[in-house]
């Protein structure tokens, strides 16, 4: 499909319709099945392949599983930005090494200096 800059209202309606009309063809389904499948009526799906109606996100997600186009819709909601600061400081959290090293304590020897020693 090609971008939407420059485009009517109408012509993108077209193009989303012919794109959901071209999917439900090559998935060998009916207007019927496809409307059913994703919980719309028949009229509607039809208006809507052919660019007479616009609707809502929410049916174009319906319309979109149905056909296996999950990735589609998702693509436009891509993740939220991941500030360099805190990937940098969760990564510090996470990295597996101790925060403080400590020197392991001595063992105490039972040799002292003092008088009491005859060596």
């Amino acid at each position: 499909m090609k971008g939407f800059k420059g485009l009517g209202e109408k012509n993108i309606l077209q193009l989303i319709g012919e794109s959901i009309k071209g999917s439900r063809i090559a998935s060998n389904l009916t207007l019927i099945e496809l409307a059913d499948k994703s919980e719309i009526s028949k009229t509607t799906l039809s208006r809507i392949e052919n660019g007479k109606i616009n609707t809502t996100i929410l049916v174009l997600i319906r319309i979109f599983t149905a056909l296996g186009r999950e990735k589609e819709i998702q693509s436009l909601f891509p993740q939220p930005f991941e500030s360099p600061i805190l990937r940098s400081k969760q990564e510090k959290k996470t990295s597996g090494l101790p925060k403080r090293v400590r020197k392991t304590k001595k063992e105490k020897s039972d040799w002292f200096w003092g008088e009491n020693n005859n060596e």
